[in-house]
């Protein structure tokens, strides 16, 4: 008989949705299920065993390509990280959120003859079942434990957990008395839910402002619960509604908000949704209950392993402030914004120091509790310029002292050994006069987090696919000034210059046009002006403007040519949503012999 290394009396205790940590099952089937609508994405219903009771359960579509690899098959042993119960049809179903593959049991038979727990109305915790076939299988598994535990780490870990966590905990309910969902479980499918959460971060107000009169303003929230964590973000009357009454630490009920796929790019939460804010949603403070949802979760990276990573990744770190910098208030000298920011000084026992710096409102009201106090910082943005240095931005928290075991240790280690170390700084390999070649995956990452008074510079190869045609998009007519080149507009006199307060009998026409790129790893629509305009078509804008029939033969020759686009991106916000804007600052025909030369380097730095 096959040893049974599942968890004893895990489907009963997700049944009866009691705490239950990691539990090693058996996946019997998966199976596709039947689209909702035309072109939705592919659901696979599981069946999951313990041995002794069977559960069906639906993936997550994250974890589709391990059915579509065949990586998860027919009996493979998983372990079951994060799940939450859906009642479906009147049947409670598992829905996997994360999981992983345990090889280390490779191929391996069915386990037992594992019989439907919904099937028995599963026993609370204590209580006798209502089958006989219940009845005799809980022994038969109990007997079985002392063996699987001698192949089972995982089990045996379970077993190390004090008792208290097997008791009852009956899911949570609204005060109106609607079940809680989990975040884990929330989809842009399924509308009608209501979590409870706390706000372990909330972000400033940002206001934009455009030509037209198109005005606005946003706020975001993290959000999290013991299933995972969620960005919300409020737009314009939200913000009046709801930014006064959302205090970081608190619990919330929030429900009738829209679920929508997460743009990444402007997120650090490690979730595929986000959250909107609509007209009628609603937040209620949870008064009871909120106990149950717990603090703020951190995986923290020592300052030392830094120098590992790329500009822009997302890191916790936990550290000891030696200083807190001056606070500064300076103008952008190219925005004219004012640009709020204070600097940090981090040690830890890696035995590396750096800065981090506070952005904003943040900056402004940052104080310390204490000299060399313990700070807990979430998703902070690692930055390359001057070594390897940290940014917090709107989205970044942290906690000053966090009562965690981390916080004691290190506090332990400063007052101890901090003393007799030697802290070294991380050394820049950034070079001000170059500018790094990057893929437009690497754009889309390492623009994530850009405040709206930085810029990136970067140069990218690349191969136009795709030429805005339309004659008003195109060029647009200039003042033919030096050193104006402002839009002007035609009037009874001529064409009026608002800049230079003049008009002129005929302008000048320069190229403002959308250009979609693309390269080995995506495309993007990037804006260019009119030097790089004329060397993508060869031609000024006047002369395309005067013969409008050529303009589609001009732009069908320009397509399909590669060059190397040195470039810059900067956020902005367009429609409510915020968005990565890039333009072109020069294009240059590819040089094949130079790019031959280029890739051979590359190989021989790879041993290749």
């Amino acid at each position: 008989m096959t040893n049974n290394p599942c968890t004893p009396n895990a489907i009963e205790a997700i049944y009866n949705e009691r705490p239950i940590t990691g539990p090693i099952l058996q996946v019997l089937n998966t199976k596709p299920m039947p689209q909702a609508q035309p072109g939705a994405a592919t659901r696979y219903r599981v069946l999951f065993s313990d041995g002794v009771h069977v559960l069906q359960g639906i993936l997550g579509t994250p974890l589709n390509p391990l059915v579509e690899s065949k990586a998860l098959k027919k009996y493979t042993i998983i372990k079951l990280n994060r799940h939450t119960i859906r009642p479906i049809s009147g049947k409670k179903l598992i829905l996997a959120v994360e999981l992983d593959i345990l090889d280390q049991f490779g191929d391996i038979e069915k386990i037992g003859e594992p019989v439907a727990i919904d099937a028995e109305v599963a026993a609370p915790q204590g209580g006798a079942p209502t089958s006989g076939s219940g009845a005799t299988a809980r022994p038969q598994q109990q007997q079985q434990q002392p063996r699987a535990l001698q192949n089972n780490p995982y089990q045996q870990s379970m077993q190390q957990q004090p008792q208290q966590s097997h008791q009852t905990n009956q899911p949570a309910m609204t005060p109106s008395g609607t079940p809680v969902f989990h975040i884990a479980s929330l989809n842009p499918y399924h509308n009608r839910w209501t979590i409870m959460a706390r706000v372990t971060q909330k972000s400033d107000i940002k206001t934009w402002s455009k030509a037209g009169g198109n005005e606005g303003k946003l706020f975001s929230m993290t959000l999290m619960d013991e299933s995972g964590e969620i960005k919300v973000t409020a737009f314009n009357q939200q913000v009046d509604d709801f930014y006064q009454m959302i205090e970081e630490g608190k619990v919330y009920y929030i429900s009738t908000a829209k679920v929508d796929i997460a743009k990444k790019q402007f997120s650090n939460v490690k979730n595929d949704y986000e959250i909107i804010l609509q007209r009628d949603s609603q937040i209620q403070l949870a008064n009871d209950g909120a106990h149950q949802v717990p603090q703020m979760r951190f995986d923290f990276t020592p300052l030392a392993n830094l120098a590992s990573l790329n500009e822009k990744d997302i890191v916790d770190v936990i550290a000891i402030v030696t200083e807190v910098g001056e606070f500064t208030d300076n103008n952008n000298p190219k925005t004219n914004r004012p640009m709020l920011k204070r600097n940090l000084t981090l040690i830890d026992p890696s035995g590396f120091t750096t800065q981090v710096t506070l952005w904003g409102h943040q900056a402004q009201t940052f104080e310390l509790p204490a000299q060399n106090a313990v700070i807990a910082m979430k998703g902070v943005s690692v930055s390359n310029y001057g070594g390897k240095t940290l940014n917090a931005f709107g989205s970044s928290s942290w906690k000053i002292n966090p009562e965690i075991e981390e916080a004691f240790k290190l506090r332990g280690w400063f007052d101890k050994e901090a003393g007799s170390t030697n802290f070294q700084a991380h050394s820049s390999d950034f070079k001000p006069n170059s500018t790094p070649r990057m893929t437009f995956d690497e754009v889309k990452h390492a623009s994530a987090n850009l405040d709206p008074a930085q810029t990136l510079y970067f140069e990218i190869k690349g191969t136009i696919v795709m030429m805005s045609k339309s004659e008003n998009t195109f060029q647009y007519p200039a003042c033919p000034s030096a050193n104006c080149n402002k839009k002007v507009t035609e009037d009874s006199n001529g064409w009026r210059c608002e800049n230079c307060n003049t008009t002129v009998s005929e302008p000048d026409y320069r190229y403002i046009m959308g250009v979609n790129v693309s390269d080995h790893t995506g495309q993007e629509w990037i804006q260019a002006f009119n030097d790089s305009g004329k060397t993508i078509t060869g031609r000024p804008a006047k002369e395309l403007v005067a013969h409008p029939d050529e303009v589609a033969l001009t732009f069908a020759k320009a397509t399909f040519k590669s060059y190397i686009f040195k470039c810059r991106a900067k956020q902005d916000t367009y429609r409510d949503e915020a968005r990565t804007r890039i333009t072109i600052v020069s294009a240059t025909p590819l040089d094949y012999v130079a790019e031959s030369k280029n890739l051979l380097k590359q190989l021989e730095e790879y041993g290749v």
